[in-house]
């Protein structure tokens, strides 16, 4: 598997990235190293090298020095065309312009890219590791500003801006060009607020209204509503019944249909009704019943 021959490099390859793979199948090829042989001079896995000769993403500077180190090449050299292939991967179109040539915060921004790739592009991370900390023990390049920063949603503070040129690093003879137009650009960028302190509180949506304003504002519309009302009949004036809790009187009569009865049925229960004791002879009744219970004699 190792001595299987590289594949044509794909059609879809940038032309930048084309030509160092190019570069560095010709250095193997005029080398006469096998894979297993170049990989164990390189130092890194065959794997890696086949990756690097496959024409399908930028390896690293790392592997294209060791790869060219281990030919006999010229490593400054194919560094340069890692450095063209990188940035046509990473900023596709941009041109790396110097300090005096840079227009606008955008082209900072490249800027700022480009000197990271001529750094060999190594990870957030890493910088913020090589930053090291300040005397109060914080990080001086935090990995999450700086992404913030490269991806053109924050402005890079000035302090911040220099530190990212010590750690790539960029010749003392740039640096205070460069801190030249980083003022000229971002010299009205908002200050960030300081460590430690809370961000500020947005609110989209308006301030709250006191209750004399809420009610200033909900009493016409309730007066709107209820004249709509009594002009459509929904709303009247209450008569005496009604301010009485008497309303029910004027509710209509329920359709009740009283029983008829004939003649005989009538005479029947007059006749038994005037068989039944009068009030008096109940009422006698009632004191024998009691004087018994009290075992006196009624009086």
């Amino acid at each position: 598997m190792a001595g299987r021959p590289l594949s044509p490099i794909p059609v879809s390859t940038p032309p930048l990235l084309r030509a160092l793979v190019q570069r560095l199948r010709d250095a193997k090829e005029a080398s006469g190293k096998t894979f297993e042989v170049l990989a164990k001079d390189s130092g890194i896995s065959v794997d890696v090298v086949r990756r690097a000769l496959a024409g399908e993403a930028v390896p690293t500077l790392r592997t294209v020095k060791a790869i060219t180190g281990a030919c006999g090449g010229k490593e400054d050299d194919m560094a340069r065309s890692w450095s063209a292939a990188k940035a046509e991967e990473v900023l596709p179109g941009a041109r790396d312009l110097g300090p005096l040539m840079v227009s606008s915060r955008a082209e900072l921004v490249e800027s700022m890219i480009f000197m990271r790739i001529g750094g060999g592009y190594p990870p957030l991370h890493q910088l913020e590791k090589d930053a090291g900390s300040d005397e109060n023990g914080r990080t001086r390049l935090p990995h999450s500003t700086l992404h913030l920063v490269l991806q053109g949603q924050i402005p890079p503070t000035e302090k911040l801006f220099i530190v990212f040129m010590e750690v790539l690093p960029v010749p003392d003879t740039k640096r205070r060009n460069w801190l030249d137009a980083h003022r000229r650009l971002f010299a009205d960028a908002p200050a960030r607020r300081a460590w430690g302190q809370p961000p500020p509180v947005v609110r989209d949506e308006p301030p709250a209204l006191t209750s004399c304003e809420a009610a200033e504002r909900a009493l016409p519309r309730l007066e709107r509503d209820e004249e709509i009302k009594w002009k459509t009949g929904q709303l009247k004036e209450p008569d005496d019944c009604e301010l009485l809790g008497l309303d029910y009187l004027n509710s209509p009569a329920p359709d009740f249909l009283w029983p008829e009865y004939d003649e005989e049925e009538l005479a029947a229960w007059e006749a038994e009704a005037a068989a039944q004791p009068s009030a008096k002879e109940h009422l006698d009744l009632r004191e024998k019943l009691r004087a018994m219970i009290d075992r006196t004699e009624p009086a």
